[in-house]
């Protein structure tokens, strides 16, 4: 059965997707949306490329909802954060599946109102976390609850980025839009990773915030625990080179590295060996979407997770805004 999707947003990220998911015999790209006409005629071009019909084309993204829902089956999308809540609740309401880009919403108020439109809907919610929908990732967080290599003691998790020069000027650095600097854009995959692999609930955290000269944070940290007692810290830096990220999980026979993106995982153990594995994601992401909505799987990035990771969005900025002063979720 193929899934007709739309998509909202045709910038960098979905393009990506696109460039992967076009070739696909089990999705049909039926319509896109994106205010500026040359992001839609490169889809257009990718579509050609791959021998498939061009999408059709609107400059409104409630246009295309609204005049194609009966056409479809899901929505991807991928545009600013701040319109996030708004096109995923008109989505629910047309009762389309939705795959939403991280991070869900910028509030936690907008989370709280697609809670509610998912579960009176029935429809399928997954945020689009790369980790969050990772199989590295859930054999770390089965791992952890197991105890395979002991009980967890702590949690260092660093990610970085070329972000803030290379955003200059774009919708990432407009807090309007955004919701907030390089620690909710990129920082947001560390933050969400961490949360899935523990299962536990953040308890109580310090953060601090340097913008360095730019209209959002660029640099964060932010040191708590966990509900069950475990300790973490994490370091967003948005002025660095490339991106990347590392995650350390101590055990007290192992330490197991993974990115933010569950696209690679070592296990060390005693002696020093590593032994490495690594998973594909951009397929990963729409398997995972496509199993969940079919009900063959659990939705392992769903409303209540987004919700969480905007309660701990909220904490993150009240501690800065004190200096640090610890904050209890």
């Amino acid at each position: 059965m193929q899934l007709k999707l739309a998509i909202i947003g045709c910038g960098t990220k979905a393009t990506q997707y696109i460039q992967t998911w076009i070739s696909r015999d089990d999705i049909v790209i039926s319509a896109i949306m994106d205010p500026n006409d040359k992001a839609m005629a490169n889809v257009c071009q990718i579509a050609a490329g791959a021998n498939k019909t061009a999408p059709l084309c609107f400059d409104s993204w409630e246009t295309l909802l609204r005049d194609q829902c009966a056409a479809l089956d899901a929505v991807y999308i991928c545009t600013p954060h701040a319109s996030h809540a708004a096109q995923a609740l008109l989505a629910l309401e047309l009762g389309l599946d939705v795959l939403l880009e991280k991070p869900m919403v910028t509030t936690v108020a907008e989370a709280e109102a697609l809670v509610a439109a998912q579960e009176t809907s029935g429809k399928t919610l997954v945020v689009a976390y790369q980790g969050g929908l990772s199989p590295l990732v859930n054999e770390l967080k089965d791992a952890i609850a197991n105890q395979t290599y002991g009980p967890l003691v702590s949690i260092n998790a660093a990610i970085w980025e070329d972000w803030a020069d290379k955003y200059q000027g774009h919708w990432k650095q407009v807090p309007a839009i955004s919701g907030g600097g390089f620690m909710f854009d990129t920082g947001a995959h560390m933050m969400n990773t961490v949360s899935k692999i523990t299962s536990q609930p953040f308890s109580r955290i310090s953060a601090m915030m340097q913008n360095l000269g730019f209209p959002v944070d660029v640099v964060t940290t932010v040191s708590g625990e966990l509900s069950d007692g475990t300790l973490f810290n994490l370091h967003a830096c948005g002025r660095a080179i490339r991106c990347v990220s590392r995650i350390e999980c101590y055990f007290p026979t192992a330490i197991v590295r993974i990115c933010a993106w569950g696209r690679w995982m070592e296990i060390e153990d005693a002696q020093g060996n590593v032994v490495r594995k690594d998973q594909e994601a951009a397929n990963n992401l729409m398997n995972v979407f496509m199993q969940t909505r079919l009900g063959e799987i659990t939705n392992p990035s769903d409303v209540r997770q987004g919700l969480r990771m905007a309660q701990l969005w909220d904490a993150v900025k009240l501690s800065a805004s004190q200096h640090g002063a610890p904050v209890t979720l």
